[in-house]
């Protein structure tokens, strides 16, 4: 039986490692030299959770702010957008006589922890512990442990009693996201082996256990009636690079918003970016039964960093138009009184706290708040926020 398993496993691991290089190695389409799909498409052995579907309009908003390009203030808007859902709407599940605010969780899947730091890191306390984001990637968050898990966001000089929460990062979630991705290149389902040797056996009928797919594994966190009761938004700030987190991401979220910067090389990176989730969301071209994440939503680009004079952008605009529309996945840009433009209140803020709900009321934070608040009210109806009964407060 052990020379059967190790065997089998070794054969195992060969044939999913050929299935990961097929997927990266390069190929030539239509005379063209080009990069395989990814190794994330190839087939598992694993499954997707049984309330998977629920995604698709039965789960609470998971919002996914990402790119693939660093540097765009993606970290800036998700808090300011956690703290404008907290701030600026409420919800009657919690008390249905009552108006209460929007509970919102922030998932901070960066390793870098840039949010985590600027919300709960106090006195380096994060750098002393194995983070949330670790566990919650390598799959030990289930079952409802990720409400427990989360944690009240709280820094000095930002609004008192925020209904905001985060799965905290570190930078030991680089390497969680390493061995997960291992694991997903060169799995071992010993379970498979005695199973089949039981039935070939006919000892007696194999009892089947199901693995959950690596893929799905923050899906089915995120889906657990304890974490869907308590919260009522989730916004996920995901890492710019594809990794496994990211990925997890994707097949999780209900929807995708992507910050880009007004420039060329911004724009050929929202380019890039939209057509890897289009391989991921519809499968490579002519090959749907590969796609992962087929609920996710794309609901919009929007433009970051924007210079605080009102010079024209119609120019950029044009250029980074003409290049979503080139490509199978074509979400909207947002109109343009919605752009996060420079504010000094979020060099001032950065890294200590959320600028939108700093306790400052000056002019420039009054303009920063009412640009997130258009912002958030253009992205609300997107997200189904009139269907689960949000009210937005005067």
């Amino acid at each position: 039986f052990w020379c059967c398993r190790g065997f089998y496993d070794a054969w195992q691991a060969l044939h999913y490692a050929k299935q990961a290089i097929a997927g990266v190695e390069r190929r030539i389409v239509d005379g063209i030299d080009g990069e395989g799909p990814g190794f994330w498409l190839r087939k598992s052995f694993g499954v997707r959770p049984k309330n998977y579907d629920d995604l698709r309009g039965n789960s609470i908003p998971i919002l996914m702010i990402a790119a693939t390009k660093g540097g765009v203030g993606k970290t800036s808007l998700t808090g300011s957008l956690a703290a404008h859902f907290a701030m600026r709407w409420t919800q009657r599940r919690q008390n249905a006589s009552a108006a209460m605010p929007l509970r919102v969780l922030v998932i901070d899947q960066d390793f870098q922890a840039s949010f985590s730091l600027m919300t709960v890191d106090e006195n380096g306390r994060l750098g002393a512990m194995l983070s949330k984001s670790n566990q919650l990637v390598s799959g030990e968050l289930g079952d409802g442990r990720a409400q427990t898990a989360a944690e009240p966001i709280s820094r000095p000089g930002m609004v008192d009693g925020l209904s905001i929460w985060t799965i905290p990062a570190n930078y030991d979630l680089a390497q969680a996201e390493n061995r997960m991705m291992i694991k997903w290149l060169l799995p071992i389902a010993r379970t498979a082996l005695i199973d089949r040797l039981l039935q070939a056996l006919r000892v007696r009928e194999a009892e089947k256990t199901q693995t959950t797919d690596l893929r799905y594994v923050l899906a089915e966190a995120l889906l657990h009636p304890r974490v869907q009761i308590s919260f009522d938004v989730i916004l996920i700030d995901s890492p710019p690079r594809l990794t496994t987190a990211h990925v997890q991401a994707m097949c999780a979220a209900t929807h995708l918003l992507v910050p880009t910067i007004l420039d060329g090389l911004s724009s050929d990176a929202v380019n890039r970016y939209l057509d890897q989730v289009a391989t991921h969301k519809l499968g490579p071209p002519g090959d749907r039964d590969r796609a992962i994440c087929p609920h996710l939503q794309p609901i919009g680009i929007v433009c970051t960093m924007v210079p605080p004079f009102r010079a024209s952008l119609d120019g950029k605009l044009n250029v980074l138009q003409a290049k979503i529309a080139a490509g199978r996945l074509q979400p909207p840009i947002v109109p343009q009184d919605c752009f996060i433009r420079q504010r000094t209140p979020y060099r001032d803020h950065a890294g200590e706290r959320i600028a939108y709900a700093a306790t400052s009321q000056n002019a420039a934070h009054a303009e920063l708040r009412d640009e997130v608040d258009r912002l958030g009210d253009w992205l609300s109806p997107k997200i189904g926020a009139n269907a689960i009964g949000w009210l937005r407060r005067e």
